[in-house]
């Protein structure tokens, strides 16, 4: 997975792998804004996610649990496992999972599986996310980007000079570029900013 965009895809392929009736991830932001990324929508689903309730339990509980559990007081709801999130901006997410009847006995191997790796879903979303802000952000010339890579490689002012035949001042000149346009407080720091922004690679 490489996007935002390649996740609804990779949801499709873990409900078609273990055969569950949907795969979906949903993200309250402290805008109180809510993102929905799914494989499968059904009034059951719809009806689900707009419960307060859902919401409540992600933002007090850490720990997974099936939706007719935490839901109770909602009425009738779909065999569904959730698995909260938390942090990066995001004031609460889930990842919420239907389970077949069958699945059902073994809702709890399930949870501690996908507690597990919901985490490391999250810190990608996390790093997506934060790549496309900072591209956002700023944009750098061919002659920054380059100076900053060969900076990132651990070269000096001087070498970078002599490795792209110009003069120290100006190498200087673009790496105070960079640090500017990253809103950094040195070079290391707008390394890092271009790194995880895919400016550059290490």
């Amino acid at each position: 997975m490489t996007s935002l965009d390649a996740l609804p895809e990779f949801f499709a392929n873990i409900q078609q792998q273990y055969n569950y009736e949907y795969c979906s991830l949903v993200l309250w932001r402290n805008d109180s804004s809510k993102d929905v990324i799914s494989t499968k929508t059904s009034d059951d689903f719809e009806s689900m996610i707009s419960q307060t309730a859902l919401r409540r339990f992600c933002q007090k509980r850490y720990t997974p649990a099936l939706c007719t559990e935490l839901m109770q007081e909602a009425g009738p709801m779909p065999d569904a496992l959730v698995v909260p999130l938390r942090g990066h901006g995001i004031e609460v997410a889930a990842l919420i999972i239907g389970l077949q009847p069958e699945q059902l006995t073994m809702a709890q191997q399930i949870a501690w599986y996908w507690s597990i790796v919901a985490n490391y879903l999250f810190e990608a979303i996390h790093r997506f996310t934060l790549r496309n802000s900072i591209k956002d952000a700023f944009s750098l010339t061919c002659r920054e980007q380059a100076c900053l890579n060969w900076a990132a490689k651990g070269k000096t002012s001087w070498e970078i000079s002599q490795i792209l035949s110009i003069s120290e001042r100006t190498v200087n000149f673009h790496l105070g570029n960079c640090i500017r346009k990253t809103n950094s407080s040195n070079r290391q720091q707008a390394i890092s900013k271009c790194v995880a922004g895919g400016y550059i690679l290490i």
